[in-house]
């Protein structure tokens, strides 16, 4: 397969929660790279801003389509103010995702599809500030649990970077 050289940002999905914040999911193709020399990079990207267009996050991850051996690979993030983001890049035999809490709360992630990456798809999540994540499941079409990924490291560190910002 050629490989585009950098590809256009491409539109995942988009929306405007009830609060008026809005978000906002790309993903770009890139060349090969020093990291990944023999395979094209994927760049993807959550964008959050609030009611006045403010942005008040953007972050995401760049790298294979999916990491060897993964059927799933994850990313959190947030800043000082507005929603925490779950984004996460799933192999196409994941039908669904869901998102657990500690305290046992089972939340849908909505998951989207490009014909611009066949190769994956897209699933992400508004979190609020203060919850606390277990970890995100991938399921089948039969609704079988096909790889899970603990978010507790990423959990950890967020609520430590509140703690520390008093956000």
């Amino acid at each position: 397969m050629a490989v585009p050289v950098d590809g256009p940002e491409v539109l995942i999905a988009e929306g405007t929660g009830t609060d008026g914040v809005s978000w906002r999911i790309w993903a770009q193709r890139h060349r090969p790279s020093a990291d990944f020399p023999d395979e094209d990079e994927l760049e993807s990207t959550v964008r959050i801003a609030g009611p006045d267009g403010r942005t008040l996050h953007g972050g995401g991850s760049r790298g294979p389509a999916l990491s060897p051996g993964k059927l799933m690979d994850v990313s959190t993030g947030g800043s000082d103010e507005g929603p925490r983001t779950l984004l996460v890049r799933v192999h196409p035999v994941i039908r669904r995702a869901e998102l657990r809490t500690t305290g046992g709360e089972i939340i849908d992630v909505p998951v989207y599809d490009s014909g611009d990456f066949p190769e994956i798809r897209f699933a992400a999540l508004l979190v609020p500030r203060d919850s606390h994540l277990d970890y995100v499941a991938g399921l089948n079409d039969e609704g079988e649990e096909v790889e899970r990924f603990s978010l507790a490291f990423h959990d950890h560190n967020w609520h430590r970077f509140r703690a520390r910002t008093g956000g």
